[in-house]
């Protein structure tokens, strides 16, 4: 079983980031009345943020377990998925503040190296309304302390006033990603025996497979508070 507290911890690690210590700019001005802004600088963070759901109610949060094993050099390695589609249905956001979505990574530092799994995985496009807006590969951030590597996908909505509005997340697991999961620093065994081994597989296994993509989608409900 792929363990199954990282996406939680990942969360966790990124709102806190978002309330403290990283770099801050000025929030933008919407360019047009569309109803929602999406932050347009790469290379920094905006002031506060809030990540929508990555998992459903009736989900413990983690990686998807394809119950299968691939051989690299002579070796077992599980095979597993980053994430899967899902729909969200109805999820309340408040006006003016910023919210990011999939991509969000934390590992224990020194052991995976997420800048690599970044290149293998790749959050594509936010669509708004219909409305699809390309994300460049290379929009990412990560960041290094004592204890962790926190990584994210650069990319951010908020909202100027009340209403509704659809927002699907696009993502894509263009390379086959090996790497060893730290069980041992927290102070578990691999329950497969595999030392660890998994393997984020290219393509995607569990979803929509004719589409090649991962989608979260969400209702969201807009509101002063």
């Amino acid at each position: 079983m792929v363990n199954r507290t990282l996406g939680a911890l990942a969360l966790a690690g990124l709102v806190a980031v978002g309330l403290g210590w990283l770099p801050r700019v000025e929030a933008r001005e919407p360019a047009q009345d569309e109803g929602y802004e999406l932050w347009a600088d790469c290379t920094e963070l905006p002031d506060t943020f809030e990540l929508l759901p990555a998992y459903l109610g009736n989900e413990v949060p983690g990686f998807v377990d394809l119950a299968s094993d691939t051989v690299r050099g002579g070796q077992r390695w599980r095979a597993i998925q980053y994430t899967r589609d899902k729909d969200f249905g109805p999820t309340r956001a408040r006006v003016g503040q910023w919210y990011g979505g999939m991509g969000a990574a934390d590992w224990p530092s020194g052991t995976v190296d997420l800048e690599r799994q970044y290149e293998a995985f790749r959050v594509t496009a936010w669509e708004v309304d219909g409305l699809r807006h390309a994300v460049p590969s290379d929009c990412t951030l990560v960041f290094y302390t004592d204890d962790q590597t926190i990584g994210v996908y650069n990319v951010w909505i908020r909202f100027s006033a009340p209403g509704m509005h659809v927002v699907r997340i696009y993502g894509r697991q263009v390379h086959d990603f090996p790497f060893v999961f730290p069980f041992d620093r927290q102070g578990t065994a691999d329950p497969l025996g595999l030392e660890g081994r998994r393997v984020f597989v290219r393509g995607e296994v569990v979803g929509d497979v004719l589409d090649d993509e991962f989608v979260h989608s969400y209702e969201i409900h807009v509101g002063r508070e």
